[in-house]
């Protein structure tokens, strides 16, 4: 009986200790939205190709402000208020007016609803650590299949906030680290930064990425989901020099997101097929019925093939 009541206590401590733990994913969610910083942003993808930007995000009477400018390459700028998203290329002179529905940019990589992690992945405490000169805890989210990746999060024990995040494949190799080299709270909500660097000597072309997806009709059917995927985004698009209508359904398990492109395919153009990787994202493409499928996601390769399979054409 001793050893009974043994169990079941230690049963409760470890759930108590992973509630706990889910708590703090929560509170780092809120931060994210709620706190006001900028920083310098460093992130490695597989191949240890480093790409370093510039964040300012801030939370003026309710509403969230986000700047991220490239340091290095392309001289490339994006603006978002809530939503609403413009790209500014100075390089092409050329404008990109977009919405970003349930768009997660680091630090803000959490869900709203967590149960929907909670499915997919289980938690653990992965010690103490200090990112970007500030002390953090880190938290361990493993996935309960082999479908999707596991998570390393550093969390700022001040603030709550995520500074660092590391995407970790079923063989234990490194897919993408993103962290904060350093990182500033701002007590002010001023939000006069909020503006592009243009060149006013230069025109610049406007193209407003408008969805068409009321007068689209869909064609297709992607049923029986790797466990915890559902769709969050769906846009019909027609692309300049592309004289046809290109889809985009994107899924995610609430960290990990997949989005799959369809679109036909010219007579004088070669489909692709296969798989192939670029940067941290893996790529598999499949041809049916005069169609080009793509799926694009931080992902096992198998999660994007089994996927892509389940497209049905009607």
């Amino acid at each position: 009986m001793f050893r009974l009541l043994l169990l079941i206590c230690l049963f409760l401590s470890g759930a108590a200790s992973s509630n706990e733990l889910w708590l703090k994913i929560s509170e780092a969610s809120k931060a994210s939205h709620d706190l006001n910083y900028s920083g310098i942003i460093n992130t490695t993808d597989s191949n240890q190709d480093i790409q370093s930007t510039k964040m300012i995000h801030v939370n003026h009477e309710g509403e969230e402000f986000l700047k991220i400018e490239k340091i290095d390459g392309a001289d490339n700028l994006l603006l978002m208020h809530e939503a609403d998203a413009v790209i500014y290329d100075n390089d092409q002179k050329k404008i990109l007016i977009k919405k970003k529905k349930g768009a997660h940019l680091f630090p803000n990589i959490f869900p709203s609803n967590l149960d929907k992690l909670k499915d997919s992945y289980s938690i653990g405490d992965g010690g103490d650590f200090r990112v970007a000169g500030r002390a953090t805890q880190m938290l361990v989210l493993s996935p309960i299949d082999e479908n999707r990746y596991n998570y390393h999060l550093w969390l700022d024990k001040k603030s709550h906030l995520p500074l660092k995040m590391m995407v970790i494949d079923n063989n234990k190799n490194v897919v993408e680290n993103i962290s904060f080299a350093n990182i500033e709270f701002l007590k002010s909500q001023d939000i006069s930064w909020f503006r592009p660097n243009m060149n006013i000597d230069k025109t610049y072309s406007i193209n407003e990425n408008k969805n068409i997806e009321e007068t689209v009709r869909k064609f297709w059917t992607i049923n029986d989901l790797p466990r915890g995927f559902e769709e969050v985004s769906y846009s019909a698009k027609r692309y300049a020099g592309l004289n046809a209508i290109a889809h985009q359904i994107i899924y995610s398990d609430g960290l990990s997101y997949i989005s799959i492109f369809i679109h036909p395919v010219a007579k004088n153009q070669k489909p692709q097929v296969g798989s192939s990787k670029r940067g941290s994202s893996n790529i598999h493409a499949e041809y049916k019925k005069g169609y080009q499928i793509l799926a694009v996601g931080s992902v096992p390769m198998q999660t994007l093939s089994y996927i892509t399979d389940k497209v049905k054409l009607n």
